[in-house]
């Protein structure tokens, strides 16, 4: 996830529990060259992710956040869930949703009392955290998208891959 995508989430927190705060329900603004959207409550949920909501969970908040560039589609996904189902049953249905969907999935982690699961899928990105929140399983899913100018190569098209200003060499 780059610097861009982790800046939003982290803007998503603090919108969400102002929103929450404040008692409303949706907020729009332009930052950063993107286009933001936050939520808060069960209609949240972009159509988006429809199809990664657990079943039963109830949804707390979410943020999108599109750039503003039409040369670039660069987009960023934020939904919050939480579920009284416990988090292994919950972990094990998100592994198999993701790659039932077509998601690769590149890595899984069981930390303690918390899994990630992150995946990939043509220019897309997804990770999904899952942790025991002292008696609910709380679900977070972050999934961004790159294309057009500036946009990171899939490592299939590195072989014709050429770096430029926007997208300088990596090793």
């Amino acid at each position: 996830m780059n610097e861009t995508h982790k800046l939003t989430t982290s803007a998503a927190i603090v919108i969400l529990l102002c929103l929450s705060g404040c008692g409303g329900k949706e907020v729009n603004f332009s930052s950063g060259g993107m286009q933001q959207t936050q939520k808060i409550g069960k209609d949240s949920v972009s159509s988006d992710l429809a199809g990664l909501v657990y079943p039963g969970a109830t949804a707390s908040g979410s943020q999108t956040a599109k750039a503003e560039d039409k040369e670039v589609t660069d987009e960023s996904q934020y939904l919050q869930l939480s579920s009284q189902d416990a988090l292994e049953k919950v972990s094990s249905w998100y592994s198999e949703t993701l790659k039932n969907a077509g998601w690769n999935i590149e890595k899984k982690e069981t930390m303690n009392s918390m899994v990630t699961i992150s995946g990939t899928m043509k220019d897309s990105e997804i990770s999904v955290n899952i942790s025991d929140d002292s008696g609910s399983t709380s679900i977070i899913i972050t999934k961004s998208t790159s294309v057009g100018v500036g946009a990171v190569p899939d490592e299939g098209d590195n072989e014709n891959y050429k770096p430029n200003k926007d997208v300088p060499p990596t090793d």
